[in-house]
């Protein structure tokens, strides 16, 4: 009978590694076929060279032998508040205000996103369905912008900044450097935010809490930030020209340069104020041209990224100038333009935009929760 059973699981075994090599195996023939459509010329496309970089920073895309199987949902949500006379108009900063005004956040297992009539839609984690209970109490007063602060939910109204208790707005009296953009990041020390002038450049900027001072350098345009080991690893992309993509690892942000309150977000001679910068209290750790990175996040032991290039946007492990792929996410042309990538407990959260869809405003969202990845499209099918 034990031998029968381990004859079983022996043979259960083999199915499942056979299964899961014929994907591999479909997966490389895929790319390789993507690829070779993109690449003029009689290059040779295989699965360890699907794209080499032909700038000075050079990078090589392959296939990954480590394939990660990621169970990948799309659904389209809509705006409970959808205004028809938005949706109608022919001035396109009116058309695009039946997207949420802020940037979606992740509490209490909802997605909780805030609408041009000042409210919030709540919608449970595991089936995407309203959480009217969690509306009616949010919804007393009007915001105009919110956040997760410090692990609670915080959002503006009028000129004052309120954090949810649990039962009831109350007044937020620390400093917070931030009143209508997204937040990148929060530990206990600092709380993370950038800009971003496009071609011209862009800051990221480190609010230290204790002191209320700010350090900033350049990030052309910060997208992510994951902190290790070795400091805050900072992910910026750029659609400009051919695209651009660098990682900065800051060890200690208050060696970088520091910024008087009235100088955030202003320029300089047309220049982003980033530029200014001349600590050099950061490495370099990423620096390529021709290919645009979204987003970083951790899974299990690994940091993955979002990979955009040659009309594919794909999972890739980055290990020094070797994009490998490890899935094809949608094997789509997702694109945005200022993604912004936050970590809200086991819950992974990227905030899509794209200029001609929305604006800056948001129009997607990508949930990752272990090896679950679910797009939220709003009010309509986004897909390229």
């Amino acid at each position: 009978m034990m031998k029968k059973r381990l004859y079983i699981l022996l043979i259960f075994g083999i199915s499942i590694s056979a299964f899961a090599q014929d994907k591999h195996l479909e997966l490389e023939r895929k790319l390789i076929e993507h690829f070779q459509k993109q690449t003029w010329g009689d290059a040779l496309i295989t699965s360890d060279s699907l794209y080499l970089s032909p700038f000075k920073e050079k990078f090589n895309v392959s296939v990954s032998d480590n394939y990660i199987e990621f169970d990948t949902t799309h659904l389209v949500i809509k705006n409970p508040y959808f205004n028809g006379k938005y949706e109608n108009d022919e001035e396109e900063k009116n058309n695009v205000k039946n997207f949420p005004k802020s940037f979606s956040v992740i509490y209490e297992n909802s997605l909780v996103s805030l609408f041009e009539n000042g409210k919030f839609a709540c919608f449970h984690l595991d089936n995407f369905k309203r959480n009217t209970k969690l509306e009616a109490e949010l919804n007393t007063k009007q915001f105009k912008y919110h956040w997760v602060i410090d692990n609670k939910l915080g959002g503006i109204s009028g000129n004052t900044i309120f954090l949810w208790n649990g039962s009831k707005w109350t007044k937020f009296k620390d400093n917070f450097p931030l009143k209508n953009q997204p937040k990148l990041f929060e530990d206990e020390n600092f709380i993370v935010y950038g800009d971003c002038f496009g071609e011209w450049g862009g800051t990221v900027y480190f609010f230290e809490k204790s002191t209320s001072k700010t350090f900033f350098t350049e990030s052309t345009c910060a997208n992510s930030v994951i902190k290790n080991a070795d400091g805050y690893n900072v992910l910026a992309h750029l659609g400009h020209g051919g695209g651009s993509t660098e990682v900065k690892t800051i060890s200690d942000p208050t060696k970088l340069t520091f910024v008087k309150s009235n100088e955030i977000g202003k320029t300089v001679k047309g220049e982003a104020l980033g530029y200014t910068d001349k600590s050099n209290a950061f490495e370099k750790k990423i620096d390529f041209y021709g290919v645009q990175i979204f987003s970083s996040f951790n899974y299990q032991d690994k940091v993955l990224y979002i990979v955009h290039l040659s009309e594919l946007t794909f999972i890739a492990e980055i290990k020094k100038n070797e994009i490998e792929i490890v899935n094809p996410l949608f094997f789509n042309d997702l694109y945005t333009h200022d993604p912004i990538t936050n970590k809200y407990g086991n819950y992974t959260l990227i905030n899509l935009d794209h200029y001609g869809t929305g604006l800056d405003r948001e129009i997607s969202v990508l949930i990752i929760q272990g090896n679950k990845i679910t797009k939220l499209d709003w009010n309509e099918n986004h897909s390229r």
